[in-house]
């Protein structure tokens, strides 16, 4: 290194920021900000409105750093939301954020501070219930990842299954592993002839119905509980979709020939999964998100290409890929085709 010419220090900037930011979105949402910023108001009404009675100088300073994340707008010394807070940080909102960003950032958070320990000393015991593909796990995440879904998720999987030249013929459709089942509700209400089948954990699915009846969709769903390494697929799907829960499947062979088996002849699998390069040290938002999971021995990310040879050897006829830019991060969608159109 020519240290009269070092690389340049700005990384350091935006990585100490990080910490800000998530301080500055909890605290927007534990005083519930959005709620009561609906309509514009200067920082003394907001204080009263929020029953603040000190003084309202370091409530200024929050919302003017609310204001630079976006969050805010700010005109003539009053603050209103912008749309990004009417959408996800006003809990009266059906599209609120709140539980999504505290249950992910006790995925994503919570062994950040013992780092060097965990490095020095191996990874620290870990409750059953927190363990990945714990059924109680995922009960407790179904309604964050409702919001997920409704606040983009659902309508980009629709978008995806609907393009396929298999969706006008379509006739039934496996959403593997759903959760609320959002996703394939929207892919459902996009074809007046499609029948969905949930497939979930127990405990998901008793949860996932009262999705689907607030979504008017429940009389075109009907649900397999169990798990997906144990239970029958039934068959006759034309289409079948997958995101980011194939983690968990313990004999790969088995499972996607049972999978393949399950389909039409013209059917079609969807598996949208991150797809780890470089030494599954890219793409950086990944493999950060995934950091504190990976450090208590819960690695479960794909490398890029892996789901496909997974598919390749169960036989099923085509296999192509393509990246796909989504706010977690880059992902990898591997599109399947069991017979030849």
């Amino acid at each position: 290194m020519n240290q009269n010419h070092p690389p340049s220090m700005d990384p350091l900037f935006d990585i100490m920021l990080g910490p800000v930011k998530m301080a500055v979105l909890e605290a927007a949402l534990e005083l519930e900000i959005a709620d009561v910023l609906e309509d514009e108001m200067d920082k003394e009404g907001l204080a009263k409105a929020l029953h603040i009675e000190t003084d309202p100088a370091g409530l200024g300073f929050f919302l003017n750093g609310m204001t630079a994340m976006g969050f805010l707008k700010k005109q003539a010394g009053k603050y209103r939301n912008t749309d990004f807070a009417s959408c996800y940080l006003d809990s009266k909102s059906p599209l609120c954020m709140k539980r999504f960003v505290d249950q992910m950032k006790a995925m994503q958070h919570k062994n950040l501070g013992w780092i060097t320990q965990i490095v020095r000393t191996g990874p620290p015991e870990i409750e059953k219930t927190e363990h990945l593909d714990s059924e109680a796990k995922w009960e407790n995440a179904v309604a964050h990842l409702a919001a997920y879904q409704r606040a983009g998720m659902a309508r980009i999987a629709a978008d995806l299954v609907q393009a396929l030249p298999e969706f006008s013929p379509a006739k039934k459709l496996l959403d593997l592993g759903g959760g609320p089942g959002l996703m394939g509700a929207e892919m459902v209400k996009r074809h007046p002839e499609l029948h969905g089948v949930l497939l979930d954990q127990p405990a998901i699915i008793r949860l996932a119905e009262k999705e689907l009846k607030e979504a008017g969709i429940l009389d075109r769903i009907s649900f397999i509980a169990g798990d997906y390494n144990e239970v029958d697929f039934g068959d006759g799907y034309d289409i079948v979709w997958a995101s980011h829960n194939l983690y968990y499947v313990r004999d790969r062979a088995d499972f996607f020939a049972r999978l393949k088996a399950a389909m039409t002849h013209g059917g079609v699998l969807l598996c949208l999964h991150e797809g780890l390069t470089h030494e599954r040290t890219q793409p950086q938002s990944i493999v950060l998100s995934r950091l504190s999971l990976a450090l208590e021995g819960q690695d479960v990310s794909f490398e890029k290409g892996e789901i496909s040879v997974l598919l390749e050897n169960a036989g099923f006829a085509s296999v192509e890929s393509r990246c796909m830019d989504l706010g977690i991060g880059p992902c990898e969608l591997v599109i399947a085709r069991k017979g030849v159109q």
